[in-house]
């Protein structure tokens, strides 16, 4: 897998692109973009291929929405290791050779601080998900879209117990002053993270999702000062959507998206893609513009 020496291309969205292959399977819009791991695993395959094509280095799986707590919301709660593993595998085929795999894993949508779910339930339930990622052949798990640090700990832990695999670990700042440095939903700093990063001996912490590419810069430039061990990731939200004859709508440009990564390659960022509406052009532009 790549070593971070360099400004390495990650990968964009792949919930808002794979939105319509839904419908031809007979699923609706409402449903989680894993059915087609399971459903339609060309059309993920297509996704993961347009990526490599436009010069990404590192691609996620589709499975955000992969641990039992989610999936169980769609009837999928006994098909944890089979849509993981799947979607490990797709990413892994298309992938190819100097291509790596990152097993994406997200919260599991349930509050620590309102008693809705247990520290030992969110480890379980992130080993289960690691142990099918890992079968499927991803190269490091990819922790995403975290607000709380407690919940994010547990998940560490939860890997190690089934996988020496490395672990990367990104929060969403998206609520308090940009100017002074956004906080996660539930108050974690950028310094706070790089912190426990650090102590956990993580491969890379940073942020992902959020309010978009504006007002990030604070963030960002807060993690790089914060003297991390891992190395730095950010793969920001193509900008605030806008709904257009029902569908979501992001109209950030290449140009936009090309600055973002420069300006990220000189803060310091050494792991660079987009999240919500991140497509193949705005990373084939990034990568264009990371060459020069």
């Amino acid at each position: 897998m790549p070593q971070l020496e360099r400004p390495t291309i990650y990968d964009g969205s792949k919930g808002v692109l794979l939105g319509p292959s839904l419908a031809k399977t007979g699923r609706v819009a409402s449903d989680i973009v894993e059915w087609l791991n399971l459903l339609a695993p060309e059309a993920v395959r297509a996704c993961h291929n347009a990526y490599v094509a436009a010069g990404s280095e590192v691609i996620q799986t589709n499975t955000f929405n992969g641990n039992r707590i989610r999936l169980e919301r769609h009837d999928l709660g006994d098909d944890v290791r089979e849509i993981n593993r799947a979607g490990a595998q797709i990413a892994r085929e298309a992938a190819g050779e100097g291509v790596a795999v990152a097993g994406s894993m997200g919260p599991t949508g349930k509050l620590l601080v309102m008693s809705e779910i247990t520290l030992e339930e969110i480890n379980e339930v992130f080993a289960e998900q690691a142990g099918a990622l890992e079968e499927g052949g991803v190269d490091f798990f990819h922790i995403e879209t975290m607000a709380d640090m407690d919940e994010a700990v547990a998940a560490v832990e939860g890997i190690r117990r089934v996988s020496q695999l490395p672990i990367a670990l990104t929060m969403s700042f998206d609520s308090g002053d940009a100017a002074k440095g956004l906080r996660t939903m539930m108050g974690v700093s950028a310094t706070e993270l790089v912190q426990k990063g650090n102590e956990l001996g993580l491969f890379a912490v940073g942020a992902n999702c959020g309010r978009g590419l504006d007002g990030y810069q604070t963030v960002i430039e807060q993690l790089s000062a914060s003297s991390p061990k891992p190395g730095l990731i950010a793969k920001m939200n193509a900008g605030i959507p806008r709904i257009e004859n029902g569908q979501l709508v992001y109209d950030t440009t290449a140009e936009e998206v090309a600055n973002y990564a420069r300006w990220c390659a000189e803060t310091g960022v050494e792991l660079i893609g987009l999240c919500c509406g991140g497509n193949a052009e705005h990373i084939k532009a990034m990568a264009s513009a990371l060459a020069r």
